[in-house]
């Protein structure tokens, strides 16, 4: 209960009700950072003695803290004789971005000189992730996002926490395509970057966590270490759901669905928006009429509080068929709705890649959107339906079907009264396998992710339960493994298929650490 608090207070901001076997390696899997080198000391640092105690008290608190000691000691705080936390983190942040900057030119230079169809994408990729990685970082350093109480760090933890996991991204996806010199030199320097964003979130997470005294802060713990943060008397978020009284801006239907449309797909709907609504503002509406959408639809990050109104699941049904066994075609790009633009929702639609075998990951639904909310939708796929990647997603009485790491990301996701159906692989289901439902991805201990499940089912779909009753010891399915770091799932009071062992529901109630094997089957 304590963790479901914990990540309940990160969505302060949402707005009020008004009424497998194994897979093949995605293309954007995120790769864990390089442990702290503390031996040597960094070229151009000073030593300890030489810098004000506060910084030599904040660095304590990070995870490479030679590297955060000499990154600091040259910086804006450095010079003042009584730096304020504030100072210090705001420094630590802006050295990340400094070298962000470059990490981007290296990345541009990588993709204007390739003529390689995967390392073209990856660097497009890279492109794409570390301009949200900058958007985050300098979204973090401006306004009140650093003033503790009430949501404000609260927002700049979400927002550290995606810019590291977008560099863990771009990192990773050079990876797959590392084979020139100047490849190999940016994945370095991203490391070296990553260690500076690390060692921010860390300091954020100090500051937030003990307060302004910079003797009293520690390294990032998680709930392995028997630590779960108080909730420091703050309420918690209330009702979560659609605001009533929404009126359709432009709608969208078929050829020949009658009167009263403004476009025949949904993309054009999006790209016709106003870009940057101000957060608690209008929304943008898009009514899309009863129909199969087959489209690919991306929501840029400039796009934001949009909101998609369906007729129902079944009925509005926005259909792709993008998989990672086509050319240049990464996790990362498969999905058939993307969405970046903050303060998205969605109602009563269908979302669904429908690649066929055999095909690794084929995603469905991919948000980047931070204060998000999915209600009463369907999302339809099978390996990586659901890429709930990045910041604050909330999802309600929602219909998630899959098989393989079907739900999976490094977002700080809620799943609220959601039904979560197994369904049959796609290459000889007769045979039995083992899936697992969840692959959520936190690497860094400071970053505030994590999934909690609320008064969900999870079961099989009818097709899988005539499988699993003809051949039961060969069907196994466990709630969620980790794909790189620390496993963070949180169990609250979950309903599993009515041939659940007893004994391993109870376990999962009391909650999981990286490396436990849950295993429940349906």
């Amino acid at each position: 209960m304590a963790s479901l608090i914990t990540l309940l207070l990160i969505f302060l901001s949402f707005p009020s009700q008004s009424s497998s076997s194994v897979s093949q390696p995605r293309s954007l899997r995120i790769f864990r950072s390089p442990e702290p080198r503390s031996k040597k000391t960094p070229i151009g640092s000073s030593s300890a003695g030489q810098i004000p105690a506060q910084i030599a008290q904040s660095c304590s608190a990070t995870r490479f803290p030679d590297i955060c000691r000499s990154s600091l000691a040259n910086s804006a705080a450095a010079l003042q004789k009584h730096p304020t936390p504030i100072d210090l983190i705001q420094s630590a942040i802006s050295i990340s971005s400094s070298n962000l900057s470059v990490a981007q030119s290296m990345v541009k230079s990588i993709m204007g000189s390739s003529s390689n169809i995967n390392r073209a994408t990856a660097a497009k990729n890279c492109v794409e992730v570390l301009a949200n990685s900058q958007h985050r970082i300098q979204s973090t350093a401006a306004g009140e996002a650093l003033r503790r109480g009430g949501g404000g760090i609260k927002d700049a933890r979400a927002w550290m926490s995606a810019a590291l996991l977008y560099q863990y991204d771009c990192r990773n996806s050079l990876m797959y395509a590392n084979d020139t010199s100047l490849t190999a030199q940016t994945m370095s320097f991203l490391d070296s970057l990553m260690t500076l964003t690390s060692n921010a979130l860390s300091m954020l997470v100090a500051y937030d966590v003990y307060g302004d005294e910079t003797g009293s802060w520690a390294p990032p713990k998680t709930e392995r270490d028997g630590f779960w943060e108080k909730s420091g008397g703050e309420a918690g978020p209330g009702p979560v759901g659609f605001p009533s009284g929404l009126n359709p801006a432009k709608t969208v239907c078929k050829s020949g669905g009658g009167g009263g449309c403004d476009y025949e797909t949904v993309q054009a709907a999006v790209d016709s928006a106003p870009d940057n609504l101000p957060s608690g503002g209008r929304k943008f509406v898009i009514r899309i009429k009863e129909g199969v959408y087959e489209e690919i639809v991306r929501v840029s990050l400039e796009k934001r509080n949009l909101v998609f109104l369906g007729d129902g699941m079944g009925r509005t049904v926005i259909t792709g068929s993008l998989t990672v066994g086509q050319p240049g075609i990464s996790t990362y790009n498969t999905a058939t709705v993307a969405v970046l633009g903050d303060g998205f929702m969605a109602r009563d639609l269908t979302i669904q890649n429908t690649a066929g075998a055999p095909t690794h990951q084929a995603v469905a639904l991919r948000v980047d959107s931070d204060l998000s909310l999915i209600e009463n939708c369907e999302l339809l796929g099978n390996q990586d339906t659901l890429y709930a990647h990045s910041l604050r997603q909330y999802y309600k009485s929602c219909r998630i079907q899959g098989n393989v790491d079907f739900i999976f990301g490094n977002s700080a996701a809620i799943f609220d009264n959601c039904t979560i159906l197994v369904a049959p692989r796609l290459v000889k289901p007769e045979k039995g396998e083992s899936n697992a439902v969840t692959a959520q991805g936190r690497t860094d201990p400071a970053q505030s992710t994590g999934f909690v499940f609320r008064d969900c089912l999870i079961n099989g779909t009818e097709e899988y339960m005539k499988l699993y009753r003809g051949k039961p010891k060969a069907h196994r399915n466990y709630l969620g493994q980790a794909v790189e770091g620390v496993l963070q799932n949180c169990v609250h009071t979950l309903q599993l298929g009515s041939t659940c062992d007893k004994a391993r529901v109870d376990a999962m109630e009391r909650g999981f650490r990286a490396g436990d094997a849950v295993l429940w089957r349906v």
